[in-house]
């Protein structure tokens, strides 16, 4: 056999070539998935999540569906629907010696929130 009629380049076969082009693109693609994980971004934080304190200046949060009160007692009658979610701002807090009440100012207007 001459070398140039030869199937094998440098003691590899045209087989032996493909297996390792195979073998990088596998390895390449590994590498692009799994490499990821571990960036910054946050692909996998093993952190646990910490959770941000309220400041003094942040607003409330209605947590429930209710309605603001005329005055700080169960049976006063509802002046406004506050829906969940609604940003609050406390001003004044009052115990009736069986509930805490909240003075609070929203996007509706003024009045009283049962808290406790």
């Amino acid at each position: 056999m001459t070398p140039s009629s030869s199937p094998s380049v440098a003691g590899r076969s045209a087989f032996g070539t493909q297996q390792t082009m195979a073998g990088r693109w596998a390895w390449m693609l590994s590498m692009a998935l799994l490499l990821p994980i571990g960036l910054p971004a946050g692909g996998a934080r093993l952190e646990s999540s910490k959770s941000r304190q309220r400041q003094p200046g942040d607003p409330l949060l209605a947590a429930q569906a209710t309605g603001l009160r005329r005055e700080p007692l169960v049976s006063a009658p509802q002046v406004l629907p506050l829906p969940i979610g609604q940003p609050l701002q406390g001003l004044v807090r009052w115990y009736d010696g069986q509930y805490l009440w909240l003075r609070v100012t929203s996007r509706q207007g003024r009045g009283w929130v049962r808290i406790g």
